[in-house]
């Protein structure tokens, strides 16, 4: 890992290049490996403005803070960018452990054991019954389409069926694999 330190205003002395290098270490323990920590860090009047940019191989962090003091400045930027470094390997990780479609029909069609079932679409009496399990009921308040979402965020699920109270129907609303909120309402001719 490379540090580089910038000062604009500012002369960087042994204490701060010492403490930059020791939380900068603390950081790639977390992460690792960086290619470059570059910190710049300015004074303008009485306030301490820190910036701090750590590339990787597959990611980019950035982070500043202002504060009166030249160790909080670097303190509050540190943990921002801590922060940053955190969330983004929750998000790997839940990449990883998040279930292809078809594992998700395969759960819950109850037949974890058995192979895909490959159906003949030309003759509908060489078709297997499908095997479903009981079905799950549910109470749902009506609510609106923002509240749907917000519930299925908090719920960690990746759909949610819901009462529209604009509508009164039941509609969907779902996460998809890019993170994005689709919904899906029912119109009856």
């Amino acid at each position: 890992m490379q540090i580089h330190l910038t000062g604009r205003h500012l002369e960087i002395t042994d204490d701060i290049q010492t403490y930059i290098e020791k939380r900068a270490k603390k950081i790639e323990s977390i992460f690792n490996p960086i290619i470059d920590f570059q910190v710049v860090m300015e004074v303008e009047k009485n306030r301490y403005r820190s910036e701090i940019t750590l590339v990787t191989r597959k990611a980019t962090f950035h982070a500043q803070g202002e504060t009166h003091d030249v160790f909080s400045s670097l303190d509050d930027v540190i943990n921002k960018i801590e922060i940053q470094i955190r969330r983004h390997k929750e998000r790997i990780t839940d990449r990883r452990h998040r279930l292809s479609r078809r594992e998700v029909a395969v759960q819950l069609s109850g037949n974890e054991e058995s192979a895909p079932v490959e159906f003949d679409t030309g003759d509908p009496s060489n078709m297997p019954a499908p095997h479903f399990r009981a079905p799950e009921k549910f109470a749902s308040k009506p609510m609106s389409v923002g509240e749907a979402v917000m519930q299925l965020r908090t719920s960690g699920e990746v759909l949610l069926l819901f009462l529209n109270a604009q509508t009164n129907q039941v509609n969907l609303v779902y996460e998809d694999d890019n993170g994005e909120y689709g919904w899906v309402e029912p119109q009856f001719v």
